[in-house]
């Protein structure tokens, strides 16, 4: 294979790769949804992962309803608000096996089931 037809080859694979990629944002908002992670993630570590049990055994989305931004949406801290929710939530889950709503308030949490 000569120089040109490799470099016409390898232009052409990354044409198909560049437009696979287009694709894939169309359909799944893959670069989106990494951030959204990330930023999750972010918060998990420096917020969420050292909360005692007691700090998380609660409905945190009734808290929101109540406290926090989930109706308004205009508050400019809404996405960090958010974000937090959902490391807490993840946390939920992973120490508790599920998400704590307010009517388990007479079933302990604490014992992981």
């Amino acid at each position: 294979m000569s120089d040109t037809e490799l470099k016409s080859a390898k232009t052409i694979e990354l044409e198909e790769k560049e437009k696979n990629n287009k694709v894939e944002q169309m359909l799944y908002h893959t670069d989106e949804i990494i951030s959204v992670m990330s930023d999750v993630a972010k918060s998990y570590m420096e917020d969420v992962s050292l909360m005692k049990d007691e700090e998380l055994g609660y409905d945190r989305n009734s808290w929101m309803k109540k406290y926090g931004d989930g109706t308004s949406g205009s508050d400019e801290n809404t996405y960090d608000v958010d974000i937090h929710t959902i490391a807490i939530l993840c946390e939920q889950v992973r120490r508790f096996g599920r998400i704590y709503y307010d009517d388990m308030k007479n079933k302990p949490i604490l014992d992981g089931k």
